[in-house]
């Protein structure tokens, strides 16, 4: 009997199955049924729309008509083959109060428009055909739209035509592309002719592919915008065209004639900007590794080691972690060859931050030892935490590079300058040892002044180069950046010529300890009783050599003296020679300070 229940159950589960198979392919034979009645619907009225009946261009607020009119009928000035390529430009918004297609005060759930009177970021990536004499070519692309201050608003997917014939276009953005689009397109068309040119343009390019977009209903509504442009003389393979960008549904105008034009580049262009620049970066990573290297061996001992600011080493390293990111970040939004170029340099960043890493632990196990050994003491959760404090910085940094890097709102650029400054500011904590120290004998000239110019670069080349690849918008400020970081690699400098304190005034000046000091008395009572019966009877030893030391003016100049901060006396050869490997008392471990 114990089969019984075993069968009914593997029947039960071979008809849900069954039951379930059935029901999805009703469904999906109903789903295609539907699909087929769309299409059949959407053709017939596609194809039986007219100019007269179905356009929404007249439906435009007056001046925006007028000014499209304007750009349209007005004489050519370019022929451009295509118009392909990276554009930019920033507008002020207006609301024009005139557009009664939803108008009623407020905006319908899910809308978002940006505020009347600020300022509006475009960025554009336009892909299209090569212009045919005579007819329309068709465009596709997206745009991004930021607000004043930097913050992302929308991407729009955009579709329309171009006339290679006197260089207009007519783009349609929506947040979403959908089988109506196509539709909307051709209805927003400024004329009769640019209508049917349309109409026909894209029955052929949607003929058999209609079923491949969604469905009205599947799209989300949201603010749609239409775009007139009309190209002008531009230098070489550049592009700058008027341009009027109308939400018709939220009532919001971006751009006019009378406002700048959009500027832009072709592919080519822009390709060979990323390419010139990630091959500069990634040269001056190998720069900036070499002179790291040559850095190192320069101070592989003890002493030389405690003479570098570990907080210097940690501000390079957060550098680098900032260029990893955002190199890669870079290389996904690029060409083929510029993302290859981007992940190779963001990569590079990734091995120069391994080396200042290295440098940075060796740097750091003389300066904090008890840290370096509660933190092996920890195991894999220490290091964990240390990498998550540092991934941390990297994400708020980022956020911060990102969000404000893109306006002209001053107190944005003025946290952003803050944000750069903090982290340009890697030399200030060697200043303060250097003055701590009295001396700045083991930094090279060629590694100050290198590591200054080429971490320089990138900031100084997106925020200083209006012609950047990023389209990012210069800022003064980025002058007040390198004239601090510069100003620091100068204070450096003079530090090794002139002394850790030159520009701290004497009476400021913490005390220098004379190695040269009368030593004191020998520590037992035989032996200073000795001393005080003979003066040119040695009283100490020194502990590096084991010979007597005898105290100038009676020693030869080779064995005079040296008294540590901590009263202990040798030879002064033998501790200048041991504080050249190590800048500690061979007796007590006290740190000592440079000669």
């Amino acid at each position: 009997m114990s089969w019984a229940p075993k069968h009914f159950y593997i029947a039960l589960v071979v008809t849900l199955y069954l039951l379930f198979a059935l029901g999805m392919r009703w469904i999906l034979a109903d789903a295609a049924a539907d699909r087929d009645d769309f299409e059949q619907a959407w053709w017939l009225s596609f194809r039986q729309m007219t100019f007269a009946r179905n356009s929404t261009f007249s439906a435009l607020p007056d001046s925006v008509r007028r000014s499209a009119e304007a750009l349209f009928a007005a004489p050519p000035a370019a022929a451009h083959e295509t118009i392909s390529g990276q554009y930019h430009g920033q507008w002020p918004v207006a609301y024009t109060g005139q557009t009664t297609a939803y108008w009623n005060g407020t905006l319908p759930e899910g809308y978002l428009r940006p505020a009347n009177s600020s300022n509006v970021a475009l960025e554009m990536s336009l892909d299209a055909d090569p212009a045919v004499r005579g007819s329309a070519s068709l465009v596709s692309g997206t745009a991004q739209l930021r607000n004043g201050v930097g913050t992302y608003l929308t991407t729009l997917d955009l579709q329309g035509l171009y006339w290679g014939d006197n260089g207009t276009a007519m783009l349609f953005g929506v947040p979403e592309i959908s089988a109506q689009t196509a539709m909307d397109v051709v209805r927003a068309m400024p004329s009769r002719h640019a209508f049917e040119q349309a109409q026909a343009a894209y029955s052929q390019t949607l003929d058999g592919q209609l079923l491949s977009y969604k469905l009205p209903e599947e799209v989300k509504d949201s603010c749609s915008y239409q775009m007139y442009l009309r190209f002008g003389a531009a230098p070489g393979e550049q592009y700058r065209a008027q341009m009027i960008m109308f939400a018709p549904n939220c009532d919001v105008l971006l751009a006019a004639p009378s406002t700048q034009p959009v500027a832009g580049v072709t592919d080519a262009v822009f390709r060979q900007k990323g390419t010139r620049y990630f091959r500069t970066a990634l040269a001056l990573l190998v720069v900036q590794v070499v002179l790291l290297l040559q850095q190192s061996r320069r101070t592989k001992t003890h002493a030389g080691l405690s003479m570098i600011s570990h907080y210097m080493l940690l501000g390079q390293v957060v550098i680098d972690g900032f260029g990893f990111h955002l190199h890669l970040i870079g290389s996904m939004s690029s060409g083929l060859i510029n993302m290859v170029l981007g992940f190779v340099t963001a990569v590079a960043y990734l091995f120069s931050m391994s080396f200042n890493i290295r440098y940075l632990m060796g740097v750091w196990r003389v300066h904090r030892p008890d840290s370096i050994e509660a933190l092996v003491s920890q195991g894999r959760d220490g290091i964990l935490k240390l990498y998550l404090r540092f991934y941390a910085v990297m994400a708020v940094g980022l956020y911060i590079i990102y969000e404000f890097s893109n306006t002209r709102d001053m107190s944005s650029q003025y946290l952003l300058a803050a944000i750069l400054a903090a982290i340009y500011s890697y030399w200030l904590p060697q200043i303060y040892l250097n003055v701590q120290r009295g001396v700045n004998r083991h930094l090279r000239v060629d590694y100050i002044i290198g590591i200054t110019a080429t971490r320089l670069f990138v900031p100084a080349y997106f925020l200083a180069c209006p012609d950047n690849a990023a389209f990012i918008r210069p800022s003064p400020l980025i002058w007040y950046l390198v004239a601090y970081n510069l100003a620091q690699a100068a204070v450096l400098v003079l530090q090794r010529l002139l002394g850790g304190r030159f520009f701290i005034p004497p009476p400021l000046r913490p005390a220098e300890h004379d190695y040269c000091a009368v030593p004191p008395p020998p520590a037992d009572e035989e032996s200073r009783i000795d001393a005080e019966q003979d003066a040119s009877d040695p009283a100490h030893t020194c502990s590096i050599c084991l010979m007597p030391v005898v105290a100038a003016p009676l020693a030869e100049p080779a064995a005079a003296h040296a008294v540590t901060p901590c009263l202990h006396v040798y030879h002064g050869e033998c501790l200048a020679s041991w504080m050249e490997i190590k800048l500690e008392c061979p007796v007590c471990r006290t740190p000592l300070p440079p000669t």
